[in-house]
């Protein structure tokens, strides 16, 4: 998975980044609150775990603005030394998925991040399966795609990758990520399958700024897909 950590303080980054590192994570690290919601803006990650206190925007301050400003939920877990309940209290009713108090056991801390993202796997499986982006309809029971009320054919994994990038509507999604998603971390899919698979989907749903979208690469990173009508936003039926 990929996971934002915002801790300031040196020695407990360093010690949770080594801690997820050698679990098999991709770990970011942060000290200041307002720069996670500026990277929030434009990457995506699967988990965040947040410190109460920190420069720039605190824990909290951040946990409040993933909840109003992301299009798809975040899974948040706080690790902090506030152990009051009140303090407790307030971030679980604010959205966090769990809360754990410092100093951290290392087993649970592992424990605790499968059982928010099982509950999250397991929430999103019953979620709303239809999604309207301007003329672009996905309905991910059918696994159809319209434009405009017309049928586009898209094998299984076109429809896959167009619902992925529409989830992350404005958002840079990682080619790693992507290909983990949605071709599964056990396959062996080269970077090119991935770059034939945009191509096909620019074509196929007319992903191009005379149609209302711009598809754009970042060079060895990633896609990002944009509406060029921004007051209209993304629905899920």
């Amino acid at each position: 998975m990929r996971i934002l950590v915002l801790e300031d303080d040196a020695a407990q980054g360093d010690a949770l980044t080594s801690l997820l590192r050698q679990s098999g994570h991709e770990v970011h690290l942060f000290i200041r609150g307002d720069d996670v919601m500026r990277v929030l803006r434009r990457e995506i990650f699967d988990l965040a775990l947040l410190d109460w206190h920190t420069p720039g925007a605190t824990g909290r301050e951040v946990l409040t603005w993933i909840r109003e400003q992301l299009l798809e939920p975040l899974p948040v877990i706080f690790i902090s030394q506030q152990d009051n309940e009140a303090s407790i209290v307030d971030a679980l009713t604010a959205g966090a998925d769990d809360y754990l108090t410092k100093p951290i056991r290392p087993a649970e801390l592992i424990a605790r991040i499968a059982a928010v993202m099982r509950r999250r796997t397991n929430a999103d499986l019953s979620q709303q399966s239809v999604l309207r982006v301007g003329p672009l309809t996905l309905d991910r029971s059918s696994r159809a795609a319209t434009i405009n009320g017309r049928p586009v054919d898209l094998t299984q994994k076109e429809f896959e990758l167009a619902w992925y990038l529409f989830r992350h509507l404005g958002q840079l999604v990682p080619r790693v990520q992507t290909l983990q998603t949605v071709w599964g971390v056990t396959e062996s899919v080269s970077s090119r399958t991935l770059d034939t698979h945009i191509s096909r989907l620019r074509r196929k749903l007319d992903l191009t700024p005379e149609h209302g979208f711009c598809l754009t690469s970042v060079y060895g990173y990633g896609y990002r897909v944009e509406l060029l009508e921004p007051e209209v936003p993304a629905v899920y039926d």
